[in-house]
């Protein structure tokens, strides 16, 4: 009787993994609005009246498996006429239908629809024609309680045979009354006390539970959070694998496994790097003809070179200008070697490495200001060095 009894409770156990499927039935109001080649499709006829789009009603009935997935037989007819002489038709949809909802647990839950079967047309004094029909809808419930929602839907029906495609909205009620699994969960507590299983076998099977260690890793199963760690991995006392620097990644897979506490790493455990750009602009005036490097400006040209020490991988380009005064083989010359004595600043006061530095004259063909004006030629009489290049930075949380 006591075996019995344990049986009973671990075959009625995977039962609760379908106690949310449930039957659901749901009539519809429909609208059908017809392709409007429909009776030329059918008919053979080049030119034939249009079919009216018509109210109508229908009826699902369906299995819902989980909250976010069910299928349906669906039944739906509309009775309308032809536009032009009033001759009555009969179109009825018969599908089965499967469809996926979202947000299921809540009360408002969108859903798709897609499904199979056959649409029939049947005119007064003719004979019905049959053809295959794919049905695809878009459509959301409205939960007033556990067992009643509104139904919305939109659909489209294609008939596949004949080449037509015929819009249907639907407004319905859903019932959802309920399922047999519901029952069968609440009969073990109909069951009189003196049939439930005594105190010490409940804790002989207790205590049968605590020292299983399925993994071997040395945590029983009741207390091990991860329970499938692979052979001879060292665990803490959660059974999980060690990691020792805290970054997320176990020490047996990690990399880098002092990363410090502030970084950000990746699924190897190492240091998350960034590569940004890196520029920087420096504007040197001169006096008219002149190439010498005044010492207010050398300040201005350090603070380049702090900026090239700080990320090595960076280059500057030191460039030459001159005004439109005096002929463009002199002007030429000159920016040269204005660009030239920026150049030699950098390498012999500043300690640059002179192969990161390079110097262009570009003559009077770049202005930056009018040289008609005193003021413009003065503008016009410059270096310019752009810094470029890229810098790799350490990710930090």
């Amino acid at each position: 009787m006591k075996l019995n009894r344990l049986a009973l409770a671990v075959l009625l156990a995977p039962m609760a993994a379908v106690s949310q499927a449930e039957i659901t039935f749901t009539p519809f109001a429909t609208y059908q609005s017809f392709d409007a080649q429909t009776v030329e499709q059918i008919s053979g006829f080049a030119i034939a009246p249009d079919v009216e789009d018509k109210e109508g009603y229908g009826l699902s009935l369906g299995f819902r498996f989980t909250p976010a997935i069910g299928l349906e037989a669906h039944f739906a007819r509309t009775e309308t006429e032809l536009e032009a002489n009033n001759g009555d038709i009969r179109a009825d949809r018969l599908s089965l239908d499967g469809y996926y909802t979202f947000n299921a647990d809540g009360k408002f839950s969108p859903y798709l629809l897609l499904g199979v079967g056959e649409g029939r047309l049947k005119p007064a004094g003719d004979n019905t024609i049959t053809d295959t029909i794919v049905n695809g809808g878009l459509g959301a419930f409205y939960r007033f309680t556990d067992k009643v929602a509104l139904r919305m839907e939109a659909r489209e029906v294609y008939n596949s045979d004949e080449d037509l495609n015929d819009a249907v909205a639907m407004l319905g009620l859903e019932f959802s009354p309920g399922n047999k699994s519901d029952e069968a969960t609440t009969e073990p507590q109909q069951q009189p006390e003196p049939e439930q299983a005594p105190v010490e076998e409940v804790a002989a099977v207790a205590a049968v539970a605590a020292i299983v260690d399925a993994d071997k890793d040395g945590v029983a199963d009741v207390a091990d959070k991860c329970a499938d760690t692979p052979a001879g991995v060292q665990v803490d006392a959660d059974g999980c694998p060690l990691d020792g620097d805290q970054d997320g990644v176990a020490d047996i897979s990690d990399k880098c496994p002092t990363t410090a506490e502030s970084v950000v790493v990746d699924e190897t455990g190492c240091d998350k790097t960034l590569t940004e750009a890196i520029s920087m602009e420096l504007k040197v005036n001169f006096a008219s003809g002149a190439a010498v490097v005044r010492a207010e400006d050398k300040a201005e040209i350090e603070r380049v070179a702090s900026l090239l020490k700080q990320y090595p991988s960076t280059k500057v380009e030191i460039q030459g200008h001159t005004d439109s005064s005096g002929k463009k083989a002199s002007n030429d010359k000159l920016s040269q070697a204005r660009a030239d004595a920026v150049k030699n600043v950098l390498v012999s006061d500043f300690g640059v490495d002179a192969a990161r530095v390079t110097a262009t004259g570009y003559g009077s063909s770049q202005p930056v200001a009018d040289n008609k004006t005193k003021e413009g030629r003065a503008e016009n009489r410059r270096v310019i060095a752009v810094v470029s290049g890229e810098a790799t930075k350490v990710m930090t949380k």
